[in-house]
């Protein structure tokens, strides 16, 4: 690192040509690469700028490696946890990806050990291109105020969740479109991993841009893909996040937890039971749909489940069958009930009750 050195806009501008082409050119493998300084930022020494400027006088650089004239190039804005899973499989799909971050950013050591190119933000906006949004939420509507001077029109923003755009009002005034999974981050790099696609929501504004998100999802590992609004996308997920995943099926389970153990039952028969059954049950249902599960169950099993839905229905507070279930068992009236349990009734009464749901379920499996 001795003698003079260059940062990417003092060689380009030396060399006469854009940041963007000299570090395309980088990339394709047409000049010798840069070095970096004490922050992992490019520098040029005095002699690679005297050698690109023989190459530049030398030949065309200006033409296109085939190698890699048709690879995607991806801007990674921020790299968390979604933002480093949709880096790795991008990268490993062969796009070219570079990550956008601020220079106090804590994400920066991480990034560079993962051997990504970082970009300053406001150099990557101003170059203009493809962006995957991965920074919070809840940060957007501040970071695009704040860079809302070096945003092209003609970019595109992509956004893993529909929520800043459909609640927040948030406008980029860029071209955007929606690309979420529906599963945690390090479900979709394992998925990836092991050859699986995982199931995303997506929509663009335009049509031009289709085909761009639907090759983005393609190497991204994301499938299938079903068509929902910003607003749809937000909606859905808020819902079922709050409903079912974060607080019906985690409430249900540690109330569960908590009568088992209340009532004389070991804290690991409680725990195995309120999780890896729960877990197994779900793997039936991914294959065989709800009615499809109820029919691989055991009968006692079929005939409790049911009596415990009908409950629901008719509106019993959730304490209260819980109460009354645990009562009924620990009594043993649960097998008169049994004995008068009618299979076939049952099983037409549960088709009924998740018809909608298990056709979705079908489809979904077949695009699969």
């Amino acid at each position: 690192m001795a003698g003079p050195n260059y940062n990417t806009s003092e060689l380009a501008r030396l060399i006469g040509v854009s940041k963007n082409t000299l570090l395309r050119w980088e990339e394709e493998g047409l000049i010798p690469p840069a070095l970096r300084d004490g922050r992992g930022w490019r520098v040029w020494s005095k002699s690679a700028l005297e050698k690109i400027i023989e190459l530049k006088k030398g030949k065309d650089l200006t033409v296109k490696n085939p190698e890699f004239r048709n690879r995607l190039v991806v801007n990674i804005i921020g790299y968390g946890n979604q933002g480093s899973v949709w880096a790795k499989n991008l990268r490993d799909s062969g796009a070219i990806v570079h990550i956008l971050l601020r220079e106090d950013s804590e994400s920066l050591r991480q990034a560079r050990n993962d051997g990504f190119e970082i970009i300053s933000i406001q150099q990557g906006l101003e170059s203009g291109g493809i962006f995957c949004v991965m920074i919070p939420d809840e940060k957007h509507e501040t970071f695009f105020n704040q860079y809302k001077d070096f945003i092209r029109s003609t970019s595109l923003f992509i956004f893993a969740h529909g929520y800043s755009v459909a609640y927040m009002g948030l406008n980029p005034k860029a071209r955007k479109a929606l690309l979420a999974p529906k599963g945690i981050a390090k479900a979709v790099r394992f998925n990836y991993l092991d050859g699986k696609a995982t199931p995303t929501a997506y929509f663009t504004e335009s049509v031009r841009d289709v085909e761009i998100v639907k090759d983005l999802a393609n190497k991204l590992g994301l499938a299938p893909l079903m068509n929902a609004t910003f607003m749809e996308e937000a909606t859905s997920d808020l819902f079922t996040e709050q409903v079912l995943l974060c607080g019906g099926v985690p409430a249900l389970m540690v109330k569960t937890f908590n009568m088992l153990k209340e009532n004389g039952v070991p804290e690991d028969i409680a725990v195995q039971e309120c999780l890896q059954e729960l877990s197994y049950i779900l793997d039936v249902i991914k294959e065989k749909g709800i009615a499809g599960m109820y029919e691989a169950i055991s009968p006692m099993a079929m005939a409790g489940g049911s009596k415990i839905w009908n409950d629901m229905d008719n509106g019993s507070p959730v304490s209260k069958i819980l109460k009354n279930s645990f009562k009924d068992i620990d009594s043993k009236k649960i097998i008169s009930f049994f004995k008068k349990h009618n299979r076939e009734k049952t099983l037409d009464d549960i088709k009924k009750k998740t018809n909608d749901f298990d056709k979705a379920l079908h489809r979904l499996n077949e695009r699969r």
